[in-house]
């Protein structure tokens, strides 16, 4: 049996999710078929059509500065464990006088 009250208390909501049916290969389809319904239609345009080839040779000539970067960092750390290992913590403080002058020349290029 229910008490009365003078206050009026909300009533519990309740979550109702309508489940949804998946199906990867009607998916997968439908994307194959507008990828090579796209690619038709740039071929009846006169477009060229990249093929992945043509995108990896594009990436590999705009990360050679990436390279570059990835070797001198290489080298400065094996340079500083050498150093440690020969001559010990001093190493690290010519290192840290390097930063600066660093810094310098990569101004004055600019």
């Amino acid at each position: 049996m229910k008490v009365p009250s003078i206050f009026r208390l909300p009533k519990y909501q309740r979550f109702e999710i309508q489940p949804r049916y998946y199906d990867p290969v009607k998916e997968d389809l439908e994307k194959r078929t507008s990828k090579i319904r796209q690619e038709m239609k740039l071929e009846r345009e006169g477009k060229k059509v990249e093929s992945i080839r043509d995108a990896f040779s594009a990436r590999k000539s705009s990360d050679k500065s990436a390279n570059l970067f990835q070797v001198l960092m290489i080298i400065i750390i094996s340079v500083a464990l050498g150093g440690y290992i020969f001559y010990g913590a001093n190493v690290y403080f010519a290192l840290l006088l390097l930063i600066p002058l660093y810094i310098i020349l990569r101004r004055k290029r600019s």
